[in-house]
């Protein structure tokens, strides 16, 4: 990028076997000894992960990750594998090509890694002839790889002879490496954690993607921690900004040292969950000792993170040595991983590289055996765009997202989920709710679900009570939009109202021009039932009453003077009272009349309107509600 004062930020990791000189041949390539723990000085071999600034003609610095080579320390390697753009492959020429070669190899190609440069190291302690059998030997190697066609250099780590030209060759691919994307979230896998006395905790890694500024929060997941940056050291060097393609060490506030480990990766909040399941695109290395059966148990590494898992295939019931499926990978402990991740995958016992894939979707439903409808849904994630893979995300959800739900649902970044809903919402495959910000969104095929459960619902609520007048919106809701929140079925409720299929009359939804049905049977029940209240204006019967007279169930009582409120005969003054509304007005005329300047009792209440307490106390509360009267202490008072 032209004018950036940071042109290249990238990391070479080395590989290659042990004691083939990768420490050495750092050293003489940075002046920096790798090997930091005293028991890596004590036995001569790389234990854990080592790093120094490897600095380039222009000015700009690049970090060099030293991994260890020993079979025991393989996982190792692969965390320091995490975020590599160049390889310094290693070969040693007075040994050559040795089985961790072969194995460092895979798993860089297993990663994604491009780019290399391969340097045949020991040439002060190998004849020319030699050096030129290993050179060949690695071309024969690296032919039907990504990395064919490598530079080869002849060095000694020793004598210092071709480091001028390995430094060349390194500079010369480290310009062809693809810079990372600044512009997405930042995300950190972590590799090393440790307490510094009068700092506290301090965690490094390569900076896989966005930036990390002093003061940033963040939250260490899988754990859950959350954290602030308090500052930031790249290459040794206090900065405030630290970007992707760094290795960076972070001393980071509020999280204890016992809340985040290796493995655990700092992000920022809100656009990544921790998964116990993956759908992945996975490839089988050719040199796989054996097949690998559907339900076999494996060993994931993704980032700086291992957990073991087993792998079911999406269409069959095993992968021979060389094949690519789908599959899923069903872990014993959460991974924190985002679609376009790529893992490796190694055999339980005995321990080998064996295979390794890309993330296709972090959090998917458990498959059953060869369900078409997962592997249609793995195509359409795996090959589709944008717009697909939101749409697949929505798909699976019942109930509407908002924007942030559906980013931690995809483990997509928040630009890729806003273009993908831009594009469903205007070409009518998601619908939002409200249409107005802040929205929740549906597939438009769970939207005409919902739609369906709601007339359903109303359908069942008129054929069974069909003197109602309507069914209660809560009711409604809670029956056909269960895992729904408030706001969005609201919304939708009042989108199928403007489309004339339901009416919403106050608390109460019924089917657009669906009333009460009443028989001619039941319109004289319910004339005799008002003639009953009328004739007793001040004390007429309860609804049990009622019931007990009329030899009607409690039931048809109810659904009677419920649709007789409706029409404005009766006034409900408490849930087993009924009033006609002349006497309701009469009623309200004498308490005006008889209440004085320091309020009413409830005795002088009855006396007023000629009742005894068990009416008179529920229509002063009516009142009360009604805002004709306030109580005060032990009195009404006129508002």
């Amino acid at each position: 990028m032209a004018g950036d004062p940071r042109p290249r930020n990238l990391i070479i990791g080395t590989a290659g076997h042990i004691d083939h000189g990768k420490t050495v041949l750092v050293r003489a390539l940075t002046g920096r000894d790798t090997d930091r723990l005293a028991e890596e000085k004590e036995r001569g071999i790389s234990i854990d992960l080592g790093f120094a600034p490897f600095h380039l003609s222009d000015g700009s610095t690049v970090g060099i990750v030293d991994v260890p080579g020993h079979e025991n320390f393989v996982r190792n390697m692969m965390s320091g594998a995490t975020g590599v753009d160049l390889a310094l492959l290693v070969v040693a020429a007075d040994d050559g090509v040795m089985p961790q070669t072969r194995e460092h190899l895979a798993i860089l190609e297993l990663l994604g890694v491009g780019r290399a440069v391969v340097a045949i190291t020991k040439t002060d302690v190998a004849e020319d002839d030699l050096v030129e059998m290993v050179e060949e030997e690695v071309r024969e190697l690296l032919e039907d790889t990504a990395l064919g066609g490598s530079r080869i250099v002849p060095v000694s780590g020793v004598t210092g002879r071709g480091l001028d030209e390995l430094k060349s060759a390194l500079e010369e691919e480290a310009a062809g490496v693809r810079v990372k994307d600044e512009a997405l979230p930042a995300r950190l896998p972590i590799d090393r954690v440790f307490t510094l006395r009068g700092i506290g905790t301090v965690v490094t890694g390569t900076l896989w993607s966005g930036t990390l500024v002093e003061g940033q929060r963040l939250e260490a997941l899988p754990s859950g921690g959350e954290a602030r940056v308090r500052s930031l050291q790249v290459h040794d060097e206090p900065r405030e900004r630290a970007c992707a393609g760094e290795r960076v060490a972070v001393n980071v506030a509020g999280a204890a040292r016992e809340s985040i480990e290796r493995g655990d990766v700092l992000v920022e909040p809100g656009l990544l969950r921790p998964t116990f399941m993956v759908d992945a695109r996975v490839r089988l290395l050719r040199g796989a000792p054996r097949a690998l059966r559907r339900g076999a148990r494996i060993r994931f590494h993704h980032g700086t993170r291992e957990v073991l898992g087993r792998i079911y295939m999406l269409q069959g019931a095993r992968m021979e040595p060389g094949d690519s499926a789908p599959a899923q990978l069903r872990l014993e402990e959460r991974v924190v991983v985002a679609p376009g991740d790529q893992f490796v995958l190694r055999s339980y016992s005995p321990v080998t590289t064996i295979g390794g894939g890309t993330v296709v979707d972090p959090h998917p439903v458990k498959h059953r055996v060869s369900d078409p409808e997962a592997v249609r849904m793995f195509g359409l994630l795996e090959k589709g765009d944008d717009a697909d893979r939101v749409e697949a995300c929505l798909g699976r959800s019942a109930s509407p997202l908002a924007q942030k739900a559906l980013v931690l649902e995809c483990g997509l970044p928040p630009a890729v989920v806003d273009r993908g809903l831009s594009s469903l919402l205007s070409s009518g495959r998601a619908v939002a709710l409200p249409r107005k910000e802040p929205a929740a969104y549906l597939a438009s095929g769970a939207a005409e679900h919902s739609r369906s459960a709601v007339l359903a619902e109303l359908t069942d609520f008129h054929a069974a009570q069909p003197l109602a007048g309507g069914m209660a919106k809560e009711t409604l809701k809670n029956k056909a939009l269960a895992k729904w929140d408030g706001r969005p079925a609201d919304a939708l409720l009042e989108r199928l109202e403007a489309a004339g299929e339901i009416e919403i009359l106050g608390n109460n939804v019924k089917l657009a021009g669906k009333g009460p049905a009443v028989t001619a049977e039941q319109e004289l029940q319910l004339a005799s039932i008002l003639e009953e209240i009328g004739a007793n204006p001040v004390s007429p019967p309860t609804v049990n009453e009622i019931a007990e007279g009329t030899g009607l169930s409690r039931r048809r009582v109810s659904e009677l003077l419920a649709l007789a409120e409706n029409d404005g005969k009766v006034v409900r003054v408490s849930p087993d009272l009924f009033f006609t509304g002349e006497a309701i007005r009469d009623i309200e005329s004498r308490l005006r009349a008889a209440t004085g300047p320091d309020g009413i009792t409830v005795s002088d209440f009855r006396s007023a309107i000629g009742t005894s307490r068990k009416f008179a106390l529920p229509l002063l509360e009516y009142f009360d509600r009604a805002r004709v009267t306030a109580r005060v202490g032990d009195v009404r008072k006129l508002r």
